[in-house]
């Protein structure tokens, strides 16, 4: 919607900006189709045609971002795509772009669905937005009625619905640390799992047992890297779509493995992994179809995700404290499995340490993956 308040717009030139907050559902291209009937009514307003093409990232996330030619692109859409955070201005290229060409004088204004997908945060949309409409005479219009003037209740009704989508916005991350926080305490964090007897992957129930018993005794070299790696892969049946074995697989378990036996955890870890595949096994039927239907093995993946994941502990980026999880390899599965909360375990021998103080000298498998340990809220 195009409030007619907003004065005549003949002749003049707009830029449609899209984004995507983290955590939000949908997409840009889903935005864009939400507000392409105001777009064409922008169109019969200026008398201009907006060019559809897009500048920044794929719409339909098809192609990796290149800033380089990425930003350089002719179209008056610019997508900053989804995951873009709307506290942080200065991490989003394709707003900053559009920024600069707005300030070449390429356009007159910058066509939103509402202020909150230029800014979450009123200080923010102030930076940005007022020096180029009060010192540069640019508009700043949302399709949902929104548009800065000089009137001064506007400007107040502004403020108030930025600081509330800030505000909300800020809740929705409070709870989303929330929710991370408690599935801590169940056993449970975002991670790699070992290839368990019908997960579904190719080499399901793998003996890893005997992948390390064979890794030992292969040796490894100057380097400490495990030497034929992909000998050790074929032999417990780990291999690469040519038949081969899968040496990157060999050689980073042998590594973690290593690391799990320095640190005393190797034998709790293998024993629990093995006693989780017995369990899978003795409820009987096809294992895949427990894996993925069955209560008891849900539960039993939600609570030992932790441990299987990090034994010996782990850094958690986001709350900047390092926990321990309890150790799978003393629990009865079966009991595990009834529980709706594994911390109603008999004598309280569910409990999962979280620890303020970070340990010195962490090992490389107590330490989050990169791509986990930057993810945004």
């Amino acid at each position: 919607m195009i409030t007619p308040d907003v004065g005549d717009l003949t002749g003049k030139r707009f830029a449609v900006y899209l984004r995507r907050s983290p955590g939000e559902k949908g997409s840009t291209k889903n935005q864009l189709s939400r507000i392409i009937k105001g777009i064409d009514s922008l169109e019969r307003a200026t008398g201009l045609k907006i060019d559809r093409r897009i500048v920044g990232k794929d719409i339909d996330k098809k192609k990796r971002f290149n800033a380089t030619k990425d930003l350089a692109k002719e179209g008056d859409i610019f997508n900053e795509g989804e995951g873009a955070t709307g506290f942080k201005i200065d991490s989003r290229p394709v707003f900053k772009e559009l920024v600069r060409r707005v300030r070449e004088g390429m356009y007159d204004g910058i066509v939103v669905e509402s202020f909150d997908r230029i800014s979450r945060d009123i200080l923010g949309l102030a930076y940005f937005g007022l020096p180029l409409w009060r010192e540069d005479g640019k508009i700043f219009l949302g399709l949902n009625g929104e548009y800065l003037n000089e009137d001064l209740v506007n400007q107040y009704l502004l403020a108030i619905t930025s600081s509330a989508a800030s505000l909300t916005k800020a809740q929705e991350i409070e709870k989303s640390k929330k929710g991370r926080a408690d599935a801590i305490d169940i056993g449970f964090i975002k991670a790699g799992r070992p290839e368990f007897i019908g997960s579904g992957t190719k080499a399901a129930g793998l003996d890893y047992r005997e992948a390390y018993r064979l890794m030992k005794l292969n040796g490894e070299n100057r380097d400490g890297n495990l030497i034929r790696p992909s000998d050790v892969a074929k032999a417990v049946g780990k291999t690469s779509k040519d038949g081969t074995g899968d040496n990157k697989w060999a050689s980073a378990w042998y590594l973690k493995m290593k690391e799990y036996e320095r640190l005393g955890v190797l034998e709790s870890w293998l024993s629990a992994y093995e006693a989780f595949n017995a369990y899978i096994i003795a409820l009987e039927g096809y294992p895949s179809v427990k894996w993925k239907n069955d209560k008891g093995v849900a539960n039993i993946k939600k609570y030992t995700a932790g441990f299987f994941a990090y034994p010996a502990g782990i850094k958690v980026e986001q709350s900047k404290e390092y926990v321990e999880f309890p150790n799978v390899s003393k629990l009865d599965l079966e009991i595990l499995a009834e529980l709706d909360d594994p911390r109603d375990y008999p004598n309280r021998m569910f409990k999962v340490r979280r620890i303020k103080t970070i340990p010195p000298n962490l090992s490389t498998v107590q330490k989050q993956g990169r791509s986990r340990a930057t993810r945004k809220s």
